[in-house]
């Protein structure tokens, strides 16, 4: 498999996830017991941090090393870029946030708003795995 084809792989895999806590994970917090949320919380924020972040960290180093395959950014690579910076500012800015106080308190508001907000990151991780499967299996003479 070629670095193209494996972060393509990457990202698909990221998307994938994405996904599945938009339409499944945080829709069923609001099921969670309030006297355990807390402790659930805690304890899925732990859990999820190992399967993201390498994820999160292998698709941006590809993002990054993709630019080597280059011999100027593409229309490709820039969508790919710009949805990746996109998803990070959004995690950065409004997801952590919005977990860190999830985690002191259950609230229906923040929950909403997580979800919410999550939509952009799940579209924007999406559309960069489009991208970089397009990438993976295009010619590069007709990208």
């Amino acid at each position: 498999m070629n670095v193209l084809a494996s972060h393509a792989a990457i990202s698909l895999s990221l998307a994938s996830v994405l996904w599945v806590v938009q339409l499944v994970v945080y829709p069923a917090f609001r099921f969670i017991d309030p006297e355990h949320f807390a402790n659930w919380h805690y304890r899925y924020t732990g859990a999820i941090t190992w399967v993201v972040a390498p994820l999160i960290l292998l698709q941006t180093a590809g993002v990054a090393a993709r630019l080597l395959f280059l011999d100027h950014p593409d229309i490709l690579w820039s969508a790919e870029c710009l949805c990746t910076l996109l998803a990070w500012a959004v995690t950065g800015f409004v997801s952590v946030p919005l977990h860190a106080k999830l985690q002191n308190q259950r609230d229906e508001r923040i929950m909403k708003t997580l979800v919410q907000s999550n939509w952009l990151r799940t579209a924007a991780w999406s559309l960069s795995a489009v991208c970089s499967w397009i990438a993976a299996s295009t010619p590069p003479a007709q990208l």
